[in-house]
């Protein structure tokens, strides 16, 4: 089988000379290619891995200029590749290379997909804190309860697939994050999954990628291959926003009669006002913040915009609100079902419109 081999790097100028040289040793027989992505490490990552294909011809490298994140990396990596099999894993030598001969065994058996796991017979780890074995314990029970299709060791990032499985499930990638085998995990459920034990050695040279950070995409993620497929995580911050919004209007309604004593008609048309800015501000810093709209003339062109459809929410609010009350709702329920189904409208235009984007 021809292995292509990706290793998304991130100053890693240490490990990477290591790795390559156990790779070259355990795979010498193995028909391979091995792709390094860097995503322009200070540590210039990328110029020590170019040094190095000059004594290993199987060895690619790309320098990433601008895109960041693993997933993309992988995924920029899959793209350029030539196997029949596609393999990721870490340049922090705490994934065991010489498991790479036991992903070829189970692929010749029959697998689809194969992931180095932690936990199966044959698994292990090295020197980690009860902390960092909680998270780890915690984040399995998520991915079970949250994915169809669950293994011992999701949050593993040493894994392999054929190539058709990529193919045929490459524009359904999300490519943000930090794991990326969620999402093939998600996505390829009838095809069949291998895991074979490795032990997870201790880092020698720089740091740990795990941050909060990381472990906030984690948990984005999940939610978003489950509850995500029917209610976007994205149309949650819309509606988080648009409380906000109420909050700060109800405040500036406060101040503008009680500070300012202007008048009913007055003070909540400033108040109107003031929750569409700050509303529109948060929604393009926070909920669209992948599509953010940048420079003085697209800002503005979307605040008018997205006034034009708020607009059109208040009156759909108006009329479901109106409608609700002649069939015996209170009114404050029937404010708040019409204020939900505007929100819909809303945001269901506002990302075709004012952020053209994916939901």
């Amino acid at each position: 089988m021809f292995i292509s081999l990706i290793i998304p790097t991130y100053n890693e100028s240490k490990n990477v000379p290591i790795l390559i040289q156990r790779i070259s040793e355990t795979l010498s027989d193995v028909k391979k290619e091995v792709i390094i992505v860097d995503d322009n490490s200070p540590d210039k990552t990328w110029e020590i891995a170019r040094e190095l294909s000059s004594e290993y011809p199987w060895l690619r490298v790309i320098r990433r200029m601008n895109d960041r994140g693993l997933s993309s990396a992988v995924l920029a990596g899959f793209e350029i590749s030539e196997g029949e099999i596609l393999a990721v894993m870490d340049s922090d030598l705490q994934h065991d290379e010489k498991a790479l001969i036991n992903f070829i065994k189970a692929f010749e058996n029959g697998a689809e997909i194969v992931v180095g796991s932690r936990k199966v017979k044959g698994g292990g780890i090295e020197d980690w804190s009860k902390g960092r074995m909680f998270i780890s314990w915690v984040a399995t029970i998520l991915a079970k309860i949250a994915l169809p299709k669950s293994i011992s060791d999701p949050m593993s990032g040493f894994f392999a697939l054929k190539r058709n499985v990529y193919v045929i499930h490459k524009n359904e990638i999300n490519p943000k994050g930090f794991k990326i085998l969620l999402e093939f995990l998600a996505r390829a459920k009838n095809n069949k999954i291998e895991e074979v034990g490795y032990t997870f050695k201790s880092r020698i040279h720089g740091e740990s990628k795990l941050s909060s950070k990381v472990i906030l995409q984690y948990i984005h993620a999940l939610y978003e291959l489950s509850i995500g497929q029917f209610i976007p995580a994205q149309f949650i911050k819309y509606v988080f926003v648009g409380s906000t919004g109420l909050i700060f209007a109800t405040i500036s309604l406060f101040i503008c009669q009680y500070f300012f004593h202007l008048s009913q008609s007055k003070s909540l048309a400033i108040s109107i006002e003031f929750s569409i800015l700050t509303n529109f501000f948060l929604n393009n810093y926070w909920t669209f913040k992948y599509n953010k709209l940048v420079g003085i003339k697209k800002i503005l062109r979307g605040l008018i915009t997205f006034h034009a459809i708020c607009l059109g929410g208040a009156l759909i609010n108006q009329a479901i609100a109106l409608k609700l009350i002649t069939l015996d709702f209170t009114v404050y329920l029937a404010n708040a079902l019409g204020y939900f189904i505007a929100a819909i409208w809303n945001y269901i235009i506002n990302i075709n419109i004012t952020w053209k984007g994916k939901a």
